[in-house]
C-alpha cells in the first residue's frame, strides 16, 4: 500500500537526493534496504526508507553500496526525487497493480505533482539544454586533449609626419595602410601540468625599413655612401615574427613545457622559441603574449635584452630557489635545423648551423619578488650572430642592429647586461622600467676588431581597467637600442673620413627617443580597439631626420 507516502517522504527527505548524484558517480537501484551499507535499523528514518525501497522501488544508492543519507537537499532535488517515485507509481498502474493504491494516496501524489510543477518543468528544461550542449560538443569537439585559440589583428596605421628625405637618398613617402596579422595556437596537455604549443601565423605588413614596410629616418652613416637605408624604429606588434612572404601561412612557435619535480620547470623549443616564452617574469605592465592587447610597439613590450638573437630552437629552465626567488637559464639557436657543420670562425658565419655550431643566445636571469606587487630582476645574455639584426624584430636603430656591418660577414660576439623592475602601486596603476647595456665585439681577423656599445632604457606607466574592467591605458617613454660607439677597422676608415668610430661620423648626432601613448578599449570578451600614437624623436640618432609620428587604430579579435 502507498498509504502515507507523503508522510514517508517527509520522514525520509534524503531519499530524493539520489537522482542528483554527481557526474563522476552513477546510482544503482536497490531492492532491499540492507543493500545500503550506511543505513542502520537505529536510524530515525529507517522504516520510511525500508518501505520506499522494498514496497515501491524508487530509491537508488551509490555503486559502492552507500546511501549518504546525511546530505542536505533543495527544492529541485526534492522535485527530482518525487518525480522518480511518480514514475514508479505510473509503472505500477501500467502493470495492473493500481489496486495497491488508495484514493487518498493518489490525491496526495496529485497535490505534490501540482505543487512542484514549476520545479519539474525547470529541471526538464535544464536537462534538455545540457543534452543539447553535450550533443553539440560531441559532434563538434576538436580534440579531447587540445584547445584551439586565436588572435586576429586588423590595424589602420600611417606615418602622420616625418617621412621626408633630408639626406636626399630617395626615401619614399608613406600612405595609410590596413595591416593584418593572424595567429592560431593549438594548446595540448597530456598530464594536466604540461603544455604542447603549436602556432600557425600569417601577416601582411613587414617591419619598417624592410621592403613593403614604412620608410622614414634615413641612416646618416650609410647616407654618406648614397645608400637608402632607413630606421627600423617604431615597429608595431603586428609586425612581430613577420613571415618571409606576405600573406603566406607559416609555422610559428613549437614548444613543450613540463615540470621536473616540484621546483624545476622546463621548456623545449623546436621552432621559433623566444626567451620570453619560458621566463616567469619579464617585468612588464603592458606586454602581452600575442601582441594584440598591450602596447602598440614592440619596443614598449619589454626590455630589448630578451630579443638578442633570441628566436630559434633550444631549452629554457626555471628553478625556484625560494618562494620569492627564481633562477632562469635558457639557450636558443636560430639555425638549429641547419645541418651544415661549420664553426663560427670558418669565415662563413652567416650559414653556419646546428644546435651548437652557429648563431645562439644564452640567457641567465635572477627574478626576485619580495612582495606580491613588487618584482625586479637581473639578466645576462651571451650570444653570437652573423648578419643582421642583433635584436629580434629589428628593435632599435641601424647602429644597434648592424654595428659590424662592414666586418667579416658581420660576425660578432655579444655580451649584454640588464636590470628591470615592476611595481603595482594599486589595482589600477602600475609602473615598470628597464636598463640595458650591450657590448658587441667584431670577429674579423686582425687586432683592430670592431667594438660597439649599445644602450637602451625606458619607463612605462600602465592604467588597468581605465574607464571599464578589461581596458588598459599606457604611456611609454624610453630610448631604443642605439650605439654610442662603433669601431671601424683601419681598412675601411678612409671611406668615413678616417674616423675609427662610425657614430662620431653622424651629423648632428642625438639620442633617439621613443614616446608612446595608447588606450585599449574592450568592447566585449573577444573584441578590443586600441587607438594610439608613437612619436620618434631623432630617429636613427640624428636631429637631421625630422621627428616621426605614427598613428594607429588596432582592432583585436580573440577566440
Amino acid at each position: 500500500m502507498l498509504k502515507g507516502l507523503w508522510k514517508m517522504l517527509l520522514a525520509a527527505p534524503i531519499v530524493i537526493i539520489s537522482p542528483f548524484i554527481s557526474a563522476n558517480s552513477s546510482s544503482a537501484q536497490v531492492t532491499s534496504v540492507s543493500q545500503l551499507a550506511d543505513v542502520q535499523p537505529t536510524d530515525w528514518a529507517f522504516g520510511a526508507l525500508q518501505s520506499l525501497v522494498e514496497r515501491y522501488g524508487c530509491i537508488a544508492g551509490y555503486p559502492n553500496g552507500i546511501f549518504r543519507g546525511d546530505r542536505s537537499m533543495n527544492r529541485y532535488e526534492f522535485a527530482a526525487g518525487l518525480n522518480a517515485c511518480l514514475d514508479r507509481v505510473n509503472e505500477l498502474i501500467a502493470t495492473a497493480t493500481a489496486e495497491m493504491l488508495q484514493k487518498e494516496d493518489l490525491a496526495t501524489l496529485q497535490r505534490l505533482q501540482a505543487e512542484f510543477t514549476a520545479e519539474l518543468a525547470t529541471l526538464r528544461g535544464r536537462i534538455d539544454v545540457v543534452e543539447n550542449r553535450t550533443a553539440i560538443v560531441e559532434n563538434q569537439q576538436f580534440s579531447t586533449t587540445t584547445k584551439l585559440s586565436g588572435e586576429a589583428i586588423l590595424a589602420v596605421t600611417d606615418v602622420l609626419s616625418g617621412d621626408s628625405d633630408p639626406f636626399g637618398v630617395g626615401v619614399p613617402r608613406n600612405s595609410t595602410i590596413l595591416a593584418n596579422r593572424v595567429r592560431l595556437n593549438l594548446i595540448s596537455s597530456f598530464t594536466g601540468k604540461d603544455e604542447l604549443k603549436i602556432r600557425l601565423q600569417a601577416g601582411s605588413t613587414p617591419h619598417p625599413q624592410r621592403a613593403g614596410g614604412f620608410r622614414y629616418g634615413a641612416d646618416p652613416v650609410l647616407a654618406q655612401l648614397g645608400s637608402r637605408q632607413t630606421t627600423p624604429e617604431g615597429g608595431q606588434t603586428f609586425n612581430q615574427e613577420f613571415p618571409d612572404n606576405a600573406g603566406s601561412v607559416e609555422l610559428g612557435t613549437v614548444s613543450y613545457k613540463f615540470p621536473v619535480g616540484n621546483k624545476l620547470r622546463a621548456a623545449v623549443f623546436a621552432n621559433r622559441g623566444e626567451h620570453v616564452d619560458y621566463l616567469p617574469n619579464v617585468f612588464s605592465t603592458i606586454g602581452d603574449e600575442d601582441g594584440g592587447s598591450g602596447s602598440l610597439s614592440t619596443f614598449a613590450q619589454y626590455s630589448p635584452i630578451y630579443r638578442i638573437v633570441s628566436q630559434g630552437a633550444g631549452l629554457g629552465l626555471n628553478y625556484e630557489l625560494s618562494p620569492a626567488v627564481n633562477l632562469s637559464l635558457g639557450y636558443l639557436a636560430p639555425n638549429a635545423s641547419s645541418p651544415e657543420n661549420l664553426t663560427p670562425d670558418s669565415g662563413n658565419g652567416t650559414t653556419a648551423g646546428g644546435l651548437f655550431n652557429g648563431r645562439y643566445s644564452a640567457l641567465a636571469q635572477l627574478s626576485i619578488q619580495p612582495t606580491k606587487n613588487l618584482a625586479f630582476g637581473f639578466t645576462y645574455v651571451n650570444a653570437y650572430t652573423a648578419g643582421t639584426p642583433t635584436f629580434l624584430n629589428d628593435v632599435g636603430t641601424i647602429s644597434a642592429n648592424s654595428p659590424s656591418l662592414i666586418s667579416d660577414n658581420s660576425r660578432r660576439t655579444i655580451n649584454s647586461y640588464g636590470v628591470a623592475g615592476l611595481w603595482r602601486v594599486s589595482p589600477k596603476f602600475a609602473i615598470n622600467s628597464w636598463f640595458m647595456y650591450t657590448n658587441q665585439q667584431g670577429r674579423s681577423t686582425g687586432t683592430d676588431n670592431e667594438n660597439a656599445d649599445v644602450y637602451s632604457y625606458a619607463i612605462a606607466l600602465a592604467f588597468p581597467d581605465l574607464g571599464k574592467q578589461g581596458n588598459l591605458g599606457g604611456i611609454v617613454a624610453g630610448v631604443p637600442p642605439h650605439a654610442t660607439r662603433s669601431g671601424v677597422i683601419p681598412l675601411y676608415r678612409p671611406f668615413f673620413g678616417g674616423t675609427s668610430d662610425l657614430i662620431s661620423s653622424i651629423p648632428n648626432r642625438a639620442t633617439p627617443i621613443h614616446l608612446e601613448a595608447f588606450y585599449k578599449y574592450k568592447l566585449n570578451n573577444h573584441i578590443s580597439i586600441t587607438p594610439g600614437v608613437i612619436w620618434l624623436v631623432a630617429p636613427n640618432q640624428t636631429s637631421n631626420n625630422p621627428d616621426v609620428v605614427i598613428g594607429t587604430i588596432r582592432t583585436t579579435f580573440t577566440f
